[in-house]
């Protein structure tokens, strides 16, 4: 075969194998969360709320301005991924949680709505299922027990709309008690959507939204610019706005916040413990081991110090790990996700 033939076969068979790694699904690492398989969570409609609830606006919108809006959260299933334990699904929804939620709230309150030229806006600043106890400030161990107790943090702010112009009026900051998941859980479970559907309802029809609107001409205005300049600030944090990270160690979440690590120079080690066991651990330039850091980054990978010095993932605004646990003399790995907004995780 003619050596310019063959030269242009070459070319051809590298152009095809171009195109086919083009058209390859990245795949995260084993030690990211996002590694996960999802489990769709369906709000059903069984039924329709009376007309009696007589709500004060004619149709409800969500926006979600979570830190992570591609997901619920996680729930504990137990699965092998090459031979290791990583525990969990990512609950996600069809629609996306927001346009769920909304598309349930419209159908469902259809007969108690108000003709009356006002809508509700609300917007997500949490809604993450977790099994941290925040109040507790203590983390449960969802693979000890069969059932064990979920915890729904939820931060919404409401404004109601008349025309071009928003009225902001409260916000809900809490973390709701006794959603009950069980080990293997099926998240598609009967009594779980109703769980669900009830807290839903509870954020619509327990604020008292009736005087509000009797008064809300004399409410302070914002236009939809200012509601968005608003809802991206919360996003505003250098460690998400800025190009690069700062290599260093991180004292505490405020410096990681910041990105402004506070012990520039610094080098990582290992120590063996048991068969096969290895123990990073940081010392600065005199050689002093550092033993209190929320975390480092060493010019590849950032690494989260407080649990474990466990690999850190970006996901959306957020950042979210795998810490491991010992259960029935095995190791797993349970995903977590950092709430930007306080340092603490959930």
């Amino acid at each position: 075969m003619p050596i310019i033939q063959m030269m242009k076969i070459f070319v051809l068979i590298l152009n095809l194998l171009h195109f086919v790694a083009l058209g390859q699904k990245i795949i995260p690492a084993i030690t990211n969360p996002d590694i996960l398989p999802e489990k769709e969570f369906k709000l059903a409609m069984r039924k329709i709320a009376p007309g009696e609830i007589k709500l004060p606006f004619s149709s409800i919108k969500i926006i979600d301005n979570r830190f992570d809006t591609s997901k619920l959260g996680f729930v504990p299933v137990l699965q092998f991924i090459a031979n290791k334990k990583r525990v969990g699904r990512k609950v996600v929804f069809r629609e996306g949680v927001a346009k769920a939620i909304e598309n349930y709230y419209n159908e469902f309150y259809q007969n108690a709505f108000s003709n009356n030229g006002v809508k509700l806006l609300i917007v997500m600043k949490k809604f993450w299922y977790s099994g941290i106890d925040e109040e507790k400030n203590k983390e449960i161990d969802i693979l000890e027990n069969g059932k064990t107790q979920s915890f729904l943090y939820c931060k919404w702010e409401y404004y109601l709309s008349k025309g071009e112009m928003f009225f902001p009026l409260k916000r809900i900051d809490t973390v709701i008690n006794g959603v009950v998941f069980e080990s293997e859980i099926q998240v598609n479970q009967k009594r779980n959507k109703e769980v669900l559907k009830l807290i839903l309802n509870g954020l619509i029809e327990v604020p008292d939204f009736n005087s509000a609107v009797a008064k809300i001409e004399r409410l302070p205005k914002k236009t939809w610019t200012e509601v968005q300049k608003y809802n991206a600030a919360y996003y505003d944090i250098p460690v998400l706005t800025d190009t690069i990270f700062n290599k260093g160690v991180y004292v505490s979440f405020s410096e990681f916040k910041n990105n402004k690590p506070s012990i520039i120079n610094f080098k990582e080690e290992k120590s063996r413990f048991g068969i096969n066991k290895f123990e990073n651990y940081l010392e600065d330039e005199h050689g002093n081991r550092i033993t209190k850091y929320w975390g480092y980054f060493d010019g590849k990978n950032f690494k989260i110090g407080k649990y474990g010095n466990e690999k850190l993932y970006r996901k959306n605004y957020t950042f979210e790990f795998f810490q491991q646990h010992l259960y029935a003399d095995a190791d797993v790995w349970i995903p977590y996700q950092i709430d930007m907004e306080t340092g603490n995780i959930y």
